[in-house]
C-alpha cells in the first residue's frame, strides 16, 4: 500500500491537525486543491483516514490502519516533505486500546511462540553472546568505531582497544552494565514498568558520556528527520507515563518490546540516548519474556533509520515490526 507524494503530504497535514481540504490547501501550496481532494478520496479508500460529514467534511486519522502502513523509503528521503509534530491523538488512541487489541495488533508474530517458550533465565553463554553483540551494534549505530572483536576483548577479557577513545570504551561498558542491571532486576520488567526504571536504564547507558540525567529541559532535533518532538518537560513526563502504561498493559512480549522500541525514541524524553534506552528496554522485556534478546546485527543502519522515520513522522510501526521479527527469526 504505497502512497503517492500528494497523498503522503496530505496525510502528514491531517496528522498535524489540519482536518479539512481547505486547511490542508492553505499549508500545502505546491499542490492544487483538486489534487488534495483526490488524495483525500484515496486515503479514505485505503482506510487510513475517516471522512466525517458531507458539506465541507473533516478528516480524522484511522490509526488501526496507519500503524500497519507501508511508508515508502522514497518519501522518507524526500527532504521537502512537511514537518511532523508529536501526535497527541496517537498516544490517546494507544492508551485507549484494550489489552487484547494491543497484543494482537503489535504482537501477533510471536503470539503462540512467546507463550510456549520457557520463562527460565537465558543460558549463560547465550547471554554472553547477546551482551557482546548488542553492546557492539548498539554503540556502532551511534558512531562508535569499536569492532565486534574489540568489543569481545573488552567485555570478556578486559582489554581496551588501541586507537579508540575513552568515550567509545565507556559507551561499550555502559551497555554491558545495562544488561547486567536488566538480568538482576527481572521484577522491574515483567509487570508494570515505571518511569524510575526507564530513568535508571538511561542513567546507566549515559554514564560518564556527558549526557544530562532526567527529563530534558531543552529542544532537540533528530538528524535527517522532519519530526519535532515535544518541548515541555511536563508534557514529556506525562506522555512518558502514558507510553509506559501502554507497554505495561500488553502481555505479549513481542508487543511490549515493539512498543518500547518505538515509543521511547518517539518521545525523546531525555537529552540524548533515547534510542539506546529504548533498545535496552525492549531487550529487557524479551529477555524476561521469551528468554532471548536481539542485537540488530542483521539490520543495517540505513534500514533502521528509515524505520524510525516511518514511526516518528507517520506513526507506522510496520518497518520496526519487520526488523524485530527478522532479528528474532
Amino acid at each position: 500500500m504505497k502512497l503517492n507524494k500528494s497523498a503522503s503530504y496530505t496525510l502528514l497535514y491531517i496528522l498535524n491537525g489540519n482536518l479539512t481540504a481547505g486547511q490542508i490547501s492553505e499549508k500545502l501550496r505546491q499542490v492544487d486543491l483538486r489534487s488534495i481532494q483526490r488524495a483525500l478520496v484515496r486515503l479514505t479508500e485505503l482506510g487510513l483516514v475517516v471522512r466525517n460529514g458531507t458539506n465541507n467534511p473533516t478528516y480524522s486519522v484511522n490509526y488501526e490502519k496507519l500503524v500497519e502502513a507501508d511508508i515508502s523509503d522514497k518519501l522518507l528521503e524526500d527532504e521537502k516533505r512537511p514537518t511532523s509534530v508529536f501526535h497527541h491523538d496517537f498516544i490517546t488512541w494507544l492508551a485507549g486500546l484494550p489489552r487484547e487489541q494491543l497484543d494482537r495488533r503489535f504482537g501477533g508474530y510471536v503470539d503462540g511462540r512467546a507463550h510456549n517458550k520457557s520463562r527460565l533465565p537465558m543460558p549463560v553463554k547465550d547471554l554472553e553472546y547477546l551482551t557482546v553483540e548488542l553492546s557492539w551494534k548498539s554503540s556502532s549505530l551511534e558512531g562508535n568505531t569499536y569492532t565486534l572483536l574489540d568489543t569481545q576483548l573488552l567485555l570478556l577479557e578486559g582489554i581496551k582497544a588501541k586507537n579508540r577513545t575513552e568515550f567509545e570504551t565507556q559507551m561499550i561498558l555502559n551497555h554491558k552494565n545495562a544488561i547486567a542491571f536488566i538480568v538482576e532486576h527481572k521484577d522491574l520488567f515483567t509487570h508494570k514498568i515505571v518511569f524510575s526504571t526507564l530513568e535508571e536504564l538511561h542513567r546507566i547507558i549515559g554514564y560518564n558520556l556527558g549526557i544530562d540525567r532526567g527529563v530534558r529541559k531543552r529542544l532537540v532535533r533528530i538528524t535527517a528527520s522532519n519530526y519535532e518532538p515535544l518541548a515541555s518537560p511536563h508534557q514529556l513526563r506525562e506522555n512518558a507515563d502514558k507510553a509506559l502504561a501502554v507497554i505495561s498493559l500488553a502481555t505479549n512480549p513481542f508487543a511490549r518490546a515493539l512498543l518500547a522500541l518505538a515509543l521511547i525514541p518517539y518521545l525523546q524524553v531525555f537529552e540524548d540516548g533515547n534510542k539506546r534506552t529504548g533498545r535496552m528496554l525492549a531487550n529487557a522485556i524479551l529477555i524476561h519474556g521469551i528468554g532471548e534478546g536481539f542485537s540488530l546485527r542483521k539490520t543495517d543502519a540505513r534500514r533502521l533509520a528509515l524505520a524510525y522515520l516511518s514511526f516518528y513522522e507517520f506513526n507506522s510501526a510496520e518497518a520496526l515490526s519487520n526488523i524485530l521479527q527478522n532479528e528474532l527469526a
